[in-house]
């Protein structure tokens, strides 16, 4: 199975016709018969567009059952205001906007089992899980994700009621770490990079730049990262994947000696 096969089987789950898929995509029916035809292959802002559409992961329509849809490859780095904003009006030139909005991420973890606490923080060592809730405008998803060296494995689910799944987790003995407010302007780069820029309370500005179509193995994907980062002038040696979870802790730790 190919992308245009994806897309014409997800068109048909949702019983959408082909003009009715280009009218909420804002292009012609012709368009959208060109892709299911393996003609025409979409960008990957028209991707993102149609897995809302469809309601599943962009990795899904792109790769298909055979490739996995629950790796993830990003890194991030800590900007100034200054560095945030020049990021900004470049991507408005120059990369595709996929969205802008508010996200409300709740951490967990099992009591009987660590992800992090003030030891880990105080040895500075690395933290491979994180469990939380977050809050994407109208859609509660539920996310677990386990860190590689330079990615790491990611499964989330879309819950109905995350009041009932706080209380099933203090239930089982989970117990909540801390919340991550922050405000998300997404962009599409060079039809492949999906970019991040975030400010996030308590922390500051960031950025996060996140590998969305693979044609190479993970390592050799990592290596293409890094040199889009290099090439948007981010220092590499400032490259700060542990998380804006461990930072708010180790920051609520650091003021509490």
């Amino acid at each position: 199975m190919n992308i245009g096969y994806r897309i014409a089987e997800m068109r048909k789950r949702k019983k959408l016709s082909q003009q009715e898929l280009a009218d909420k995509l804002f292009v012609s029916d012709k368009t959208i018969s060109s892709w299911e035809a393996n003609r025409t292959e979409p960008s990957l802002a028209f991707v993102a567009k149609m897995s809302e559409v469809f309601d599943c992961n962009i990795s899904y329509l792109v790769y298909g059952e055979i490739e996995r849809n629950d790796i993830e490859t990003e890194i991030r780095f800590k900007l100034t205001e200054k560095e945030y904003k020049e990021l900004e009006l470049f991507f408005k030139n120059n990369a595709t906007v996929l969205g802008e909005n508010k996200q409300l991420d709740t951490y967990f973890q099992p009591t009987f089992r660590n992800f992090i606490n003030q030891e880990k923080i105080q040895n500075k060592e690395e933290i491979k899980e994180w469990l939380r809730i977050g809050k994407r405008g109208n859609k509660v998803i539920l996310n677990y994700k386990y860190w590689h060296i330079n990615y790491c494995d990611e499964y989330e689910v879309e819950i109905d009621n995350k009041e009932n799944l706080t209380k099933i987790f203090t239930a089982l003995g989970l117990e909540e770490l801390i919340c991550v407010d922050k405000e998300r302007k997404t962009y599409c780069y060079l039809d492949k990079y999906e970019i991040a820029l975030d400010f996030t309370k308590d922390l500051g500005y960031f950025i996060e730049i996140e590998v969305k179509k693979y044609s190479k193995n993970v390592l050799k994907e990592y290596d293409a990262l890094l040199k889009v980062a290099k090439d948007l002038h981010l220092n590499l040696d400032l490259i700060d994947n542990r998380g804006y979870p461990y930072l708010l802790i180790e920051q609520k730790y650091n003021n509490m000696e």
